[in-house]
């Protein structure tokens, strides 16, 4: 038996199902053709897929394994297979010449991974067979990609080469891959140097019922990514929820072990996605409310960012209501009047002076206007994304797309960036699928504004493990399912806390440098009519990591 047929990559592409001649499969920054190589800080993950082949007959995966020589290490290893959806039309492009309205990127910066079968889902190896677990059937003339995920501790792993084999069994044969992981002697800082909020809703509609056991994983989940879950939550249930603005919800007494122990979230909305409602209770009831509210986070999470989310992209007709009701924020005499507007809307003179918090989308952010904005005592957050100008979220944009939000930010002074939802696994209710359910499994399509504004994936950084709404797609695993998109999410975040040790070293501006080349153009700095900036292999980024990393390591990787 001549043995499987396998390469690897990093972390930072999305290999489609019948890419068997893919250009990274000989050589790429994790990969020399024979041997996986990698390198970490403690407090770090880093990730590469192991790509097996079927090109002349199906193959079946029967087993596969990393270990180290270091149990620590092997402990923190996760594997998954990758679940791949077939994009058959690309998400559309905004292009008015063409008559086209699509939000997340220009015509000439679109990406070009659909039509296609793209991976996303991030599926564990004890889910259902059939379903993503072991044993898996790769079909005659395609590959299967699996992920491997090996987080180095912070304490406990001296600095230096550990050696690791990954272990293959297939019904074509059985190999033994060499894996490199080199160790710094640094670690990663627990606290994030960007703030990235994910807002998540009604996941208990796929998973048979809501349990605070159900939504600590989530939470738990986007913790370890490193951003936050955030959702609406009732006032009334603030105690049991204040563990995970304290930070006590995410530490090894409540079954949280990994980056940002004893870490709560840093920002908090009230009344989530509007607050239309609620205003009409009249400006006295209102102020009682948010005198309540003020009061809670004063005493029970002072180090917390509360802030109203007043308006959703309002309607230029809706200027004078936003205006309005801020200004009963504004005006009251308690407590209350302390607690910052956010509105998702680029700043304007109709709406000087009612608004705290502006968040645009990436198009409409003015690098020039931030610093300005902070010194008024405003802030400025971007969400969502829109190429060139930033990263895209579909899930037919290239892998380092969710990895690129964390750097601009860095970069341009930006200090949150907000995903507007991350299970959005029923149709909003606009469009031709309003308020359906979404078999996010088989159909790519999340949000349908009409035939020639269908979106691919936007809104899916999470997949159910259970789904109650189409069973045959159950994977049988309890809480959620990551994807490729929150990977390089956490990628990002992680290649900004390398940042910030070069700073801590004293090499901010090298660093600076650094990622300047690497990103030349982001925000308003980047025209419609570009191609994005910033190169789209995993293997640009992982140098550009490796140069960061020489600024701050006594024992740099090689």
């Amino acid at each position: 038996m001549p043995g499987p047929s396998f390469w690897a990559v990093n972390d930072g592409e999305k290999v489609l199902r019948d890419s068997l001649n893919h250009p990274a499969k000989s050589r790429n920054s994790a990969w020399d053709g024979s041997r996986v190589t990698l390198f970490a800080c403690r407090n770090e993950t880093v990730a590469f897929q192991l790509v097996v082949e079927a090109p002349g007959e199906d193959v079946k995966v029967k087993s596969l394994s990393l270990t180290f020589g270091d149990q620590s290490l092997s402990s923190g290893v996760e594997i998954f297979s990758e679940h791949y959806l077939h994009v058959a039309k690309p998400t559309p492009p905004y292009d008015e010449r063409a008559n086209l309205w699509g939000w997340f990127w220009c015509a000439a910066a679109a990406p070009k991974l659909a039509p296609g079968w793209i991976p996303d889902a991030l599926v564990p190896l004890n889910a259902r067979a059939g379903r993503g677990g072991l044993p898996l059937t790769i079909p005659k003339g395609t590959l299967q990609a699996f992920w491997f995920d090996a987080s180095v501790p912070r304490l406990g792993v001296p600095a230096g080469r550990h050696e690791g084999v990954v272990a293959l069994s297939t019904s074509a044969g059985d190999a033994k891959i060499p894996v490199l992981l080199e160790v710094m002697d640094a670690t990663l800082p627990d606290k994030n140097a960007v703030k990235i909020m994910v807002y998540i809703s009604d996941i208990g509609r796929r998973h048979g019922g809501s349990s605070p056991g159900l939504f600590h994983d989530y939470r738990c989940m986007a913790h370890r990514h490193r951003f936050d879950a955030v959702e609406y939550v009732d006032f009334m249930k603030m105690d049991s929820y204040l563990p995970y603005l304290t930070g006590e919800a995410y530490t090894p007494a409540r079954g949280y072990t990994g980056p940002g122990e004893g870490i709560g979230h840093a920002v908090f909305g009230v009344d989530f996605y509007g607050a239309e409602e609620r205003m009409k209770a009249g400006r006295d009831a209102f102020w009682k409310y948010s005198d309540r509210w003020m009061e809670w986070f004063r005493k029970n999470a002072p180090s917390v960012l509360p802030f109203l989310y007043l308006a959703d992209e309002p309607r230029a007709d809706m200027v004078p209501w936003v205006k309005k009701h801020a200004g009963w924020v504004h005006a009251n005499p308690g407590p209350g009047r302390k607690l910052p507007v956010f509105v998702t809307t680029q700043p304007k003179p109709a709406l000087e002076g009612a608004v705290d918090i502006w968040a645009t989308v990436a198009d409409q952010v003015k690098t020039g206007a931030i610093k300005s904005r902070r010194q008024k005592g405003q802030r400025w957050w971007f969400y969502n994304g829109m190429r060139p100008m930033s990263g895209a979220v579909p899930l037919d944009a290239n892998a380092v797309d969710f990895r690129v939000q964390p750097w601009i930010c860095r970069m341009f002074g930006v200090e949150l960036w907000f995903y507007w939802e991350g299970t959005h696994w029923q149709h909003n209710h606009s469009g031709p699928r309003a308020n359906k359910d979404q078999d996010v499994w088989e159909d790519p399509v999340t949000f349908s504004g009409g035939p020639d504004l269908e979106i691919n994936g936007d809104g899916t950084l999470f997949y159910p493990g259970q789904d109650v709404k189409f069973p045959d797609q159950d994977r049988g695993i309890a809480g959620p399912i990551s994807s490729i998109r929150m990977k390089n999410l956490r990628r990002g975040q992680q290649d900004v806390a390398y940042m910030e040790l070069a700073s801590r070293a004293g090499r901010r501006k090298e660093a600076q440098a650094i990622a300047k080349k690497l990103i030349p153009r982001a925000f308003d700095l980047a025209g419609a009519d570009e191609q994005v900036s910033w190169p789209l292999d995993g293997s640009a980024w992982d140098e550009a990591r490796r140069a960061i990393a020489r600024l701050f390591s006594e024992d740099p990787p090689r």
